[in-house]
């Protein structure tokens, strides 16, 4: 399969899309031509090989007849309002041929979630990823797109469904991913029935001491979920000490494990390293 060079971005924000959209120019200034809906093969500014976006922001549903099929990736940019667009836009055959599908949710935008969990249950794409934006920065917005932009060349050469990687190999990659993450001081990957430290990476702190503790906190919590009649389960559990912030993200594919993230207050940003975290957490195999 030949891989496209470019992204499609659907923007239905009101302003924060077009804050990205001065970012990837490189001019740091709002688009200026309200007019203008569409933006093509706009080269991501001092990235050498990097991706060309087509952006736009449609009005209308027939503005959607516009995008380029078969894309590397179209992403979706949701602020609250425009459902009938974004269930237009999930309807359509161009999101069905983009190889990904990234959909970024502001934390305002509650009526598009039931709208894409709707589409998605009518026309399933096995390759959507929906992504709930912990607050309305666009910053926040620009880092998580462009982490997601760095994958791109991981589509361009997929790995071989024959390629078996042992469990050390995927640990230790996950590990020193995670390590990666601006402010990490100490990771693990823990087994919360037994308290073991399956991998870790790091130092600072007696990591299987932590392990084991923190294997108690999420036991407790559980006990009390189901105490309490919650059986949504949990995402992540979050202690803030005066200089370090400990995350604890459980893995929902791997039962019984979490991993275990001390980052810096100083140095990392919590929004972002729950969302890589996050990325993380899919990527493991035990």
């Amino acid at each position: 399969m030949s891989f496209s060079h470019t992204i499609t971005v659907l923007d239905f924000t009101a302003q924060i899309g077009l804050h990205a959209l001065a970012q990837l120019s490189g001019s740091g200034t709002l688009p200026t031509a309200t007019q203008q809906r569409s933006w093509p093969q706009l080269a991501l500014a001092h990235v050498a090989g990097a991706p060309l976006v087509d952006w736009h922001r449609p009005a209308q549903v027939g503005d959607l007849e516009q995008l380029q099929p078969d894309v590397a990736a179209t992403a979706v940019l949701m602020g609250p309002g425009s459902i009938h667009l974004l269930e237009a836009a999930l309807g359509s055959d161009v999101l069905h041929t983009s190889k990904a599908v990234w959909i970024f949710l502001l934390p305002n935008a509650v009526l598009a979630r039931h709208a894409i969990d709707a589409a998605l249950r009518t026309r399933p794409h096995p390759n959507v990823q929906v992504f709930q934006l912990p607050n309305s920065d666009p910053k926040t917005l620009w880092f998580i797109l462009m982490e997601q932009l760095g994958k791109l060349q991981v589509l361009a050469s997929p790995p071989s469904l024959t390629d078996q990687h042992t469990m050390t190999t995927n640990l230790k990659e996950s590990m020193n991913t995670a390590m990666g993450i601006d402010g990490a001081m100490a990771v693990a990957l823990v087994d919360y029935r037994s308290g073991m430290c399956l991998a870790q990476a790091g130092s600072g702190m007696n990591l299987d001491l932590a392990a084991a503790g923190n294997a108690q906190v999420v036991q407790a919590k559980l006990k009390t979920m189901e105490s309490l009649g919650l059986r949504k389960g949990i995402e992540d559990i979050l202690i803030t000490l005066v200089d370090q912030y400990h995350l604890i993200r459980l893995v929902p594919h791997i039962p019984g494990m979490f991993l275990y993230l001390v980052l810096d207050k100083n140095k990392g940003n919590l929004a972002l390293a729950r969302y890589k975290l996050t990325d993380i957490e899919r990527s493991i195999k035990v």
